[in-house]
This record gives C-alpha cells, structure tokens and sequence, in this order.
C-alpha cells in the first residue's frame, strides 16, 4: 500500500525536504499542494505540502498471487490506453516560450532558496520545453533515485497548470539526470523487445513519465510485429510491450 508523509516547514525548501526525506526508501512519488499559493515561488508565504509514496499495485499481490495474475488484476481494474494518449497536444511556440519562461523563475527561486549556484538551460521541442539545472554542484535538485527531482517536476506542474490552465508541456531535470536514465530505460526496453520476439509473450517496464513512455513508444514502433500500450495510473503508469 502507499504511505503518505507530510511536510512542513516556513518555506517551500523546508516542507519540501522535510518530506522528501521522511520517505526514505521508494522510487514514485506524488505531491499535493496544500494551502494559499506562494507569491511568485519566493518561500516568503507558508505552504504545505503532501508527499505521497506510490507502490506498484503488482507489488502488492505478489504475497497473493503470480506476477501473471496481478498483472490481470491490474489489467481488469485499469484501462488500457495507446501510445498517442501520453503525448502531449501540439502547442505553439508562444505557449512553450510562456511556460518555460514561468517555470525558469520557480527553478531560479528555488536554487535561490536553497543558496545553491547553478545556471539553467532551456530547449524548446516541437511539443515541449525542457529545462536543466547545470553547474549546480551537488545532487541537491535530484534526491535518493531522482525523488527531488520529480517532486520539483510536480510542483511545477502544478503551478504551470494552475497559471495557464492548460496541461503543463515542461521537463525539469538537473544535471543531466534524465538523460542518464532515459539512456538505461531504453537499454531495457531493448532487452525486452527481444525478449518479445524471442517467446511471444509480453512484457511489461518499470513505471515512466509521459516523456519516457513517449520515447519507449517510438522505439517499439520501428520493430516490426510489435506494438506498446500504456497501463496503469500515474506516477506508476508504465509501458507494455507485445506482439501485434
């Protein structure tokens, strides 16, 4: 089952560590704004926020079953979706410049808060804007397996979504973390693409963000007699990959 943890603190740094920290060992998480919305990300006003630690529902009906039959379970309980449903809607070039514009000064705040050095980078793709944390000088962005890392990514979903209200269209990463394990989810994916091939049978990957689960979609795509789907809720949505 999922625990939640809550933390608290007279800054958006001091609430967001204080949870980060009390979940210890565990690979997703959630967050939930709580409270009034801090003025322009500053950590002057008082926010809550609720961090919450998502298990793999296949996890837990291992103590009850086969990995073959939580992955019915799972399979009946959840709809399945294509590929094209975790990519983003097209947007203007505009609308990308806002967004990543909005998001850099949350990052700037934060680097701020946290009296940390570091510059930004920002690339706008055809369906999203990706902003780096470069020259930081320490994983402090990042976290125990990336858990900062997406918190922050959360956090500025939320704040995007809220001040445009639309579907946020930015990747946070620091460092070049996302790109490293882009890189070792695309060697697994390979692995279980041949592994399709060679038995039949499906297979199913580890939980993935939209703009991992994208890349994995156009990787299977090229494979003839294969196709993927997406399963499963966020944060531990993930991809299947299975013959035609």
């Amino acid at each position: 089952m999922g625990r939640t943890v809550h933390g608290r603190g007279g800054t958006l740094q001091e609430a967001l560590d204080a949870a980060v920290r009390d979940l210890l060992d565990t690979d997703e998480v959630e967050v939930r704004l709580e409270g009034d919305q801090v003025d322009g990300w500053t950590g002057v006003a008082r926010i809550d926020i609720e961090v919450t630690a998502v298990s793999d529902p296949a996890d837990d009906a291992e103590d009850d079953a086969s990995e073959e039959d939580a992955a019915a379970v799972e399979a009946s309980e959840e709809e399945d979706e294509q590929p094209a449903s975790d990519e983003p809607p097209l947007v203007s070039p505009q609308d990308l410049d806002e967004e990543a514009d909005a998001a850099a000064d949350f990052l700037e705040g934060l680097l701020d808060a946290m009296d940390l050095p570091g510059d930004l980078r920002i690339k706008l793709h055809e369906d999203h804007a990706e902003l780096e944390g470069i020259d930081i000088g320490s994983g402090a962005l990042i976290g125990r397996r990336g858990q900062t890392l997406d918190a922050i990514q959360e956090l500025v979903r939320c704040s995007l979504q809220r001040q445009f209200q639309r579907r946020a269209r930015v990747k946070i990463d620091a460092e070049g973390y996302r790109s490293r394990r882009l890189e070792k989810l695309v060697e697994k994916a390979d692995e279980a693409i041949d592994a399709v091939l060679d038995t039949g049978e499906a297979e199913r990957l580890e939980p993935m963000d939209v703009f991992e689960r994208k890349a994995i979609h156009q990787m299977v795509a090229e494979v003839d007699g294969l196709t993927s789907r997406s399963q499963g809720r966020e944060p531990a949505r993930r991809v299947i990959i299975e013959q035609e």
